[in-house]
Protein backbone atom coordinates (compact mmCIF):
# COMPACT_ATOMS: atom_id res chain seq x y z
CA UNK A 1 0.00 0.00 0.00
CA UNK A 2 1.55 3.18 -1.05
CA UNK A 3 1.52 6.17 1.66
CA UNK A 4 -0.86 8.97 0.60
CA UNK A 5 0.79 12.57 0.17
CA UNK A 6 -1.17 15.56 2.54
CA UNK A 7 -2.63 17.39 0.46
CA UNK A 8 -1.63 21.54 0.95
CA UNK A 9 -2.78 24.27 -1.08
CA UNK A 10 -0.74 27.54 -2.64
CA UNK A 11 -1.23 30.68 -3.87
CA UNK A 12 -3.31 30.95 -6.79
CA UNK A 13 -1.56 33.99 -9.74
CA UNK A 14 -5.06 35.37 -8.74
CA UNK A 15 -4.31 36.06 -5.34
CA UNK A 16 -0.56 37.07 -5.16
CA UNK A 17 -1.69 39.72 -7.47
CA UNK A 18 -4.26 41.05 -5.44
CA UNK A 19 -2.00 40.95 -1.98
CA UNK A 20 0.47 43.01 -4.22
CA UNK A 21 -1.62 45.50 -5.38
CA UNK A 22 -2.90 45.70 -1.69
CA UNK A 23 0.56 45.95 -0.71
CA UNK A 24 1.58 48.34 -2.94
CA UNK A 25 -1.71 50.63 -2.65
CA UNK A 26 -0.17 50.94 0.63
CA UNK A 27 2.74 51.35 0.33
CA UNK A 28 2.10 54.71 -2.23
CA UNK A 29 0.05 55.61 0.96
CA UNK A 30 2.92 55.53 2.81
CA UNK A 31 5.24 57.66 0.52
CA UNK A 32 2.35 60.18 -0.56
CA UNK A 33 1.75 60.73 3.34
CA UNK A 34 5.77 60.99 3.95
CA UNK A 35 6.37 63.56 1.02
CA UNK A 36 3.62 65.69 1.99
CA UNK A 37 5.47 65.78 5.59
CA UNK A 38 8.46 66.70 4.07
CA UNK A 39 6.81 69.31 1.85
CA UNK A 40 5.08 70.75 4.89
CA UNK A 41 8.14 70.61 7.23
CA UNK A 42 10.05 72.69 3.90
CA UNK A 43 7.70 75.31 3.73
CA UNK A 44 7.65 75.82 7.53
CA UNK A 45 11.40 76.06 7.35
CA UNK A 46 11.48 78.60 4.61
CA UNK A 47 8.96 80.57 6.26
CA UNK A 48 10.85 80.53 9.66
CA UNK A 49 13.78 81.65 8.13
CA UNK A 50 12.46 84.10 5.97
CA UNK A 51 10.65 86.16 9.23
CA UNK A 52 13.69 85.50 11.43
CA UNK A 53 15.39 87.43 8.41
CA UNK A 54 13.45 90.26 8.28
CA UNK A 55 13.44 90.42 12.90
CA UNK A 56 17.30 90.80 11.94
CA UNK A 57 17.24 92.80 9.22
CA UNK A 58 14.91 95.18 11.05
CA UNK A 59 17.00 94.92 14.08
CA UNK A 60 19.98 95.85 12.69
CA UNK A 61 19.07 98.59 10.53
CA UNK A 62 17.40 100.25 13.90
CA UNK A 63 20.82 99.92 15.59
CA UNK A 64 22.65 101.49 13.16
CA UNK A 65 20.01 104.75 13.08
CA UNK A 66 20.31 104.78 17.33
CA UNK A 67 23.67 105.36 16.85
CA UNK A 68 23.19 108.78 15.25
CA UNK A 69 24.38 111.50 16.54
CA UNK A 70 23.87 115.09 15.43
CA UNK A 71 27.12 116.58 13.95
CA UNK A 72 28.27 119.46 16.35
CA UNK A 73 30.88 120.80 14.00
CA UNK A 74 28.24 122.33 11.73
CA UNK A 75 25.97 124.06 14.65
CA UNK A 76 25.63 127.18 14.14
CA UNK A 77 22.67 128.72 15.82
CA UNK A 78 19.74 127.40 17.71
CA UNK A 79 17.32 128.56 14.50
CA UNK A 80 19.21 125.85 12.85
CA UNK A 81 20.22 122.77 14.84
CA UNK A 82 22.05 120.10 13.47
CA UNK A 83 19.93 116.75 12.31
CA UNK A 84 20.74 113.49 13.06
CA UNK A 85 19.62 112.18 9.79
CA UNK A 86 19.95 114.17 6.56
CA UNK A 87 17.85 111.40 3.90
CA UNK A 88 14.93 110.85 4.63
CA UNK A 89 13.63 114.88 3.88
CA UNK A 90 11.31 115.05 7.21
CA UNK A 91 7.60 115.45 5.33
CA UNK A 92 4.07 113.68 6.18
CA UNK A 93 3.39 112.67 2.39
CA UNK A 94 6.99 112.57 1.21
CA UNK A 95 7.35 108.89 -0.32
CA UNK A 96 9.97 106.43 0.96
CA UNK A 97 13.42 106.67 -0.05
CA UNK A 98 15.90 103.22 -0.85
CA UNK A 99 18.66 105.29 1.10
CA UNK A 100 18.94 106.69 4.66
CA UNK A 101 21.82 108.60 5.73
CA UNK A 102 22.79 110.46 9.12
CA UNK A 103 25.72 110.86 11.14
CA UNK A 104 27.22 109.13 13.79
CA UNK A 105 30.77 109.83 16.41
CA UNK A 106 33.70 108.37 14.29
CA UNK A 107 34.42 105.14 15.88
CA UNK A 108 38.29 105.48 15.40
CA UNK A 109 41.10 107.82 15.84
CA UNK A 110 39.37 111.62 16.98
CA UNK A 111 36.35 109.82 18.09
CA UNK A 112 35.01 106.47 20.32
CA UNK A 113 38.60 105.02 19.92
CA UNK A 114 39.76 106.75 22.57
CA UNK A 115 36.71 109.38 24.41
CA UNK A 116 39.40 110.89 26.77
CA UNK A 117 41.32 112.32 23.63
CA UNK A 118 38.69 113.51 22.02
CA UNK A 119 39.67 116.96 21.55
CA UNK A 120 37.23 120.06 22.83
CA UNK A 121 36.20 123.54 21.64
CA UNK A 122 37.60 126.76 23.65
CA UNK A 123 34.80 125.96 26.43
CA UNK A 124 35.82 122.40 27.09
CA UNK A 125 33.52 121.04 24.58
CA UNK A 126 34.09 117.54 23.17
CA UNK A 127 33.98 118.34 19.36
CA UNK A 128 34.77 114.64 17.94
CA UNK A 129 35.21 113.44 14.09
CA UNK A 130 32.03 112.50 12.68
CA UNK A 131 31.06 109.50 10.17
CA UNK A 132 28.52 109.75 7.48
CA UNK A 133 27.04 106.41 7.44
CA UNK A 134 24.57 105.38 4.81
CA UNK A 135 22.27 102.34 4.40
CA UNK A 136 21.10 101.76 0.50
CA UNK A 137 18.95 99.34 -0.74
CA UNK A 138 19.89 97.60 -3.74
CA UNK A 139 16.66 95.96 -5.23
CA UNK A 140 17.89 94.02 -7.78
CA UNK A 141 20.60 92.36 -5.07
CA UNK A 142 18.18 92.24 -2.53
CA UNK A 143 20.85 93.54 -0.20
CA UNK A 144 21.28 96.34 2.51
CA UNK A 145 24.30 97.81 1.81
CA UNK A 146 26.13 100.59 4.63
CA UNK A 147 29.29 102.80 3.29
CA UNK A 148 30.86 104.35 6.48
CA UNK A 149 32.32 108.15 4.96
CA UNK A 150 35.04 109.70 7.59
CA UNK A 151 33.70 113.86 7.68
CA UNK A 152 37.52 114.96 7.46
CA UNK A 153 39.03 117.56 9.62
CA UNK A 154 42.03 119.04 11.69
CA UNK A 155 41.77 116.35 13.87
CA UNK A 156 40.66 113.49 11.38
CA UNK A 157 42.72 114.64 7.73
CA UNK A 158 42.97 110.81 6.46
CA UNK A 159 39.91 110.23 4.40
CA UNK A 160 38.32 106.70 5.45
CA UNK A 161 35.83 104.42 3.94
CA UNK A 162 34.29 101.72 4.41
CA UNK A 163 31.78 99.49 2.52
CA UNK A 164 29.90 95.84 3.94
CA UNK A 165 26.15 94.68 3.32
CA UNK A 166 24.33 94.73 6.38
CA UNK A 167 21.52 92.18 5.05
CA UNK A 168 20.54 89.85 2.28
CA UNK A 169 17.19 88.29 1.40
CA UNK A 170 15.56 91.61 1.30
CA UNK A 171 12.30 91.97 -1.13
CA UNK A 172 11.51 95.32 -0.31
CA UNK A 173 12.74 98.42 1.66
CA UNK A 174 11.67 102.22 2.30
CA UNK A 175 12.03 104.92 4.73
CA UNK A 176 10.22 107.89 5.33
CA UNK A 177 10.55 110.55 7.96
CA UNK A 178 6.73 111.51 9.02
CA UNK A 179 8.23 114.43 11.11
CA UNK A 180 11.95 115.51 11.67
CA UNK A 181 12.53 113.51 14.92
CA UNK A 182 10.71 110.19 13.33
CA UNK A 183 12.05 107.49 11.18
CA UNK A 184 9.55 104.83 9.83
CA UNK A 185 10.89 102.19 8.09
CA UNK A 186 9.38 99.25 6.26
CA UNK A 187 11.08 96.33 4.78
CA UNK A 188 10.07 92.67 3.20
CA UNK A 189 11.50 89.69 3.58
CA UNK A 190 9.92 86.65 0.87
CA UNK A 191 10.61 83.00 2.47
CA UNK A 192 12.19 80.66 -0.98
CA UNK A 193 9.45 78.06 -0.78
CA UNK A 194 5.76 79.33 -1.01
CA UNK A 195 6.45 82.76 -1.38
CA UNK A 196 4.92 83.98 1.53
CA UNK A 197 5.33 87.94 2.03
CA UNK A 198 6.30 89.02 5.13
CA UNK A 199 5.97 93.07 6.25
CA UNK A 200 7.61 94.18 8.92
CA UNK A 201 7.49 98.11 10.13
CA UNK A 202 9.22 100.23 13.15
CA UNK A 203 9.41 103.61 13.74
CA UNK A 204 13.17 105.14 15.23
CA UNK A 205 12.81 108.51 17.15
CA UNK A 206 16.22 110.20 16.49
CA UNK A 207 16.76 113.92 18.07
CA UNK A 208 18.80 116.76 17.14
CA UNK A 209 20.84 119.46 18.93
CA UNK A 210 18.34 121.66 21.21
Amino acid sequence: MMPTRAKTRGFTIVELMISMSIMGLVLALAIIEFVMVFNHNSLMTADLAADQNGRVVMARVTNELREGMPDVTDYTAPSTPPPIVSNPTPAASAAPVQTISFWRVHSGSGGLDDPVAIPTDANGNPVPCYDQVSLVYDAVGHTITRTVTLKTNVNCPTPQTTTDIVARNVSSFGATAPSANLIDIDLQTTDTKGGSIYDLNSQVAVGSKP
